[in-house]
């Protein structure tokens, strides 16, 4: 938790009460519907979920864009779990895979090949930059920013953390 700097203890995982072939909108609809306090996704899984022309989407685009009014992100920035919160290969515990696969990975993400592969599917603001990219003077966007960093309002989408009284 970022805003007390404490594990988060005494919650109760439970899976979605619905089923419409998108976990994220099972996930939002429960959620909504108030069989979960809380649901676990990307912190930019709202803007990835955004409606409008050109958009042919497999989510519920009324749904979503309650963001901000009748939800918001109250935790961002848990980044200690997971880098980029992507997994790349699955094996046994103890297999001796990450030994394997994180050097070259580590080596691949300083490659030219690594940045033209971004930029070939638009992901430049997503990956990791290395020498390759363009220098950025960009500002941070809210979903990248820890809890305990947000200048916003529950009404913005992102929650700040709790004044302390």
């Amino acid at each position: 938790n970022k805003c007390t700097k404490q594990r988060f203890t005494g919650f109760t995982m439970v899976k979605p009460t619905v089923d419409t072939g998108n976990a994220n909108n099972d996930a939002l609809k429960t959620l909504l519907d108030g069989g979960a306090d809380a649901m676990w996704v990307y912190a930019d899984q709202v803007k990835s979920y955004q409606c409008g022309p050109g958009v042919s989407p497999n989510w519920d685009c009324d749904m979503w864009a309650l963001f901000g009014t009748k939800f918001a992100y109250v935790q961002t920035g848990l980044f200690g779990h997971a880098k980029a919160g992507t997994t790349l290969a699955l094996s046994k515990k103890g297999s001796g895979l990450a030994e394997i696969l994180n050097p070259c990975i580590e080596k691949f993400l300083k490659t030219q090949a690594y940045y033209d592969i971004c930029k070939k599917h638009g992901f430049e603001d997503s990956c990791f930059p290395n020498e390759f990219f363009p220098s950025s003077n960009a500002a941070t966007l809210t979903w990248e920013l820890p809890t305990d960093q947000l200048t916003t309002t529950c009404a913005d989408g992102y929650c700040p953390c709790p004044a302390v009284v």
